[in-house]
């Protein structure tokens, strides 16, 4: 999985926090957004993205949110 694909999700998700107002949103839409038709891509850069401290997730369902470190500038 390339840095850039990564960067580009995290991005994605960063553009859906709006005002720092913590929002779960689903994992493979965003792989959607940033053009991932593989769940199995999206599955790797969460669990890279969570493994970092740049996510938090939801356990119950497909969801994720920024982690308040990376919500900060925001």
């Amino acid at each position: 999985m390339s840095n850039e694909t990564i960067g580009k999700y995290l991005l994605k998700l960063q553009e859906k926090t709006i005002d720092g107002q913590v929002s779960y949103d689903d994992v493979y839409k965003i792989g959607e957004d940033i053009g991932l038709v593989d769940k199995i891509q999206t599955d790797h850069i969460v669990e890279i993205l969570l493994k970092d401290g740049h996510i938090d997730n939801d356990k119950e369902n497909p969801k994720i949110r920024l982690t308040e470190i990376n919500r900060g500038g925001l």
